[in-house]
């Protein structure tokens, strides 16, 4: 009974250093990322447009400080309340690191680093992910260790992809860490904010996010994701995306890896859904597997939870393609008749010529 009393103890003392631990990184992440956004935008940290305006319409600076807050946030969070057990990603650090300074390297560099110098950065990052001394999967046999190495490279770049919109990768880390690894969801939901609805204002974009993750936050994350038990089945609708995009693209003859703004993220945005809205709807279609997760725990219910996920991702794109045709057949039949050319004691010609040089013009990007 006695050793029952201090195990029990033991385990309460450890539940209060996670909940302590949770909330540290929490409150860093919110207080650091405001802080270090004033710090990029004096220094020209930001995110560049140049040569890129048809994928980023946004003319205002954002600043790309959101992966910077996660990481120093879980880092003050563990070195302030200690060691309460399994931490996030607990011996991938060398990985982290090393992706988190592999996406910092694209988002300052001018033009971003070359897709191949970046895909030989990730494979480097992948190394160093299964080689990390002490980690549970050290003496794991070499097939498992190549593995773990492809995911660490396929998730860099799911949820590179996946920070396409403002709110969706925060979503995802927030969901996908949640369970195994709540210091870094926390950190997540710290900065997930100022991502979404807390925004400044500009005088040519309405109003911006105060911070995006840049792809030193999206490259931390993908590692984070690929180390955590459990967290790469939320990798699934990120995957989806990818493929349904390169298919369009494939379909339309244009090279799979041109970006452009036809993932799920940004139709979701032009039928009128803004930055609270579009991640929550991403957190509807992601949130399967946890909540069937959490309630039963057995191979048939995680693959109905994907099954699930999945049906709610193509409903959204279907959803999403008729919202966008109604709306361009609307448009299109509003432009067939002309009320300013029916205006009365007004000539035709003139009505034609003044709608085209001197009429009103629609400057929303986004329409």
């Amino acid at each position: 009974p006695g050793e029952c009393r201090r195990d029990g103890f033991g385990l309460r003392r450890r539940s209060a250093r996670y909940r302590m631990s949770t909330f540290v990184a929490l409150a860093a992440a919110a207080i650091l990322t405001p802080l270090l956004a004033i710090v990029a935008l004096r220094c020209g940290w930001v995110d560049r447009r140049d040569g890129l305006e048809d994928r980023k319409p946004r003319r205002t600076p954002v600043p790309l400080v959101g992966g910077a807050a996660i990481l120093g946030a879980v880092i003050v969070a563990t070195l302030s309340v200690g060691d309460p057990g399994p931490r996030w990603a607990d011996h991938a650090w060398p990985g982290l690191l090393a992706a988190f300074g592999l996406g910092l390297l694209d988002d300052v560099l001018p033009g971003g680093l070359a897709a191949s110098k970046k895909l030989l950065g990730q494979m480097g990052v992948a190394v160093l992910v299964t080689v990390a001394p002490g980690a549970p999967w050290a003496d794991a046999p070499l097939p498992a260790l190549i593995g773990l190495g492809a995911l660490s490279v396929v998730s860099m770049n799911a949820v590179n992809t996946f920070d396409h919109q403002d709110g969706a990768c925060g979503v995802l880390g927030v969901l996908a860490l949640g369970p195994g690894a709540p210091v870094g969801a926390a950190a997540v939901a710290g900065y997930l904010p100022f991502n979404t609805f807390l925004r400044r204002r500009s005088d040519v974009d309405g109003t911006v996010p105060i911070a995006m993750l840049g792809d030193s936050g999206s490259h931390l994350l993908g590692v984070a994701i690929a180390t955590t038990p459990g967290a790469p089945i939320l990798l699934l609708v990120p995957l989806l995306d990818i493929a349904r995009v390169a298919i369009a693209r494939a379909r339309r003859g244009q090279p799979v890896w041109v970006g452009d703004r036809t993932h799920l993220g940004h139709r979701l945005a032009s039928i009128g859904f803004g930055p609270v809205g579009v991640a929550g709807l991403l957190a509807v279609i992601l949130a399967p597997p946890r909540v069937i997760g959490s309630l039963v725990q057995t191979p048939a219910a995680l693959g109905l939870a994907l099954a699930l996920s999945a049906s709610l991702f193509f409903l959204a794109v279907l959803a999403s393609h008729s919202s966008v045709r109604s709306a361009t057949t609307l448009e299109r039949q509003s432009s067939v008749i002309s009320p300013v050319a029916d205006a009365p004691g007004l000539p035709l010609e003139g009505a034609a010529r003044g709608s085209v040089e001197g009429g009103p013009t629609n400057t929303d990007e986004t329409s």
